[in-house]
């Protein structure tokens, strides 16, 4: 099992930032998802000026669904400077319809004090309850 600390280098070598024509960019942000299988899946953003686009929590999100799981333990999150991000409204309303399990994913919000915050913490009043 990786630690807090390897998830962040990982989340970290992963940032690519990149303009790539009139109205696309990737890379500014990376995520590393922990499934509960066991398995680790990183994702960028990819940002497209027209709105489109999605961020790197789900980029991640979407190759752990792509290998069969749903279920999310934890969640380290980076901008192109390094820093701890935490998830947009959108990432935490994702993450929590993925599965009811979700609402306990824990997000790295403090490194050196290896500090977490659960989902539910996040999203604490679900608009489908």
């Amino acid at each position: 099992m990786m630690t807090y600390r390897e998830m962040y280098e990982l989340a970290v070598k992963n940032l690519a930032p990149k303009e790539h024509g009139p109205g696309f960019s990737s890379g500014f942000v990376s995520a590393v998802l922990e499934g509960a299988n066991g398995k680790y899946y990183c994702g960028v953003n990819i940002d497209l000026y027209c709105g489109l686009g999605f961020c790197a929590e789900r980029s991640a999100a979407a190759a752990m669904i792509s290998d069969g799981e749903v279920v999310i333990r934890r969640v380290v999150c980076v901008g192109e400077n390094g820093n701890l991000m935490t998830p947009c409204g959108s990432c935490r309303e994702f993450i929590s319809l993925l599965s009811p399990e979700n609402r306990n994913t824990r997000f790295l919000v403090d490194l050196n004090g290896e500090k977490t915050v659960a989902l539910s913490e996040f999203l604490p009043y679900p608009w489908n309850n």
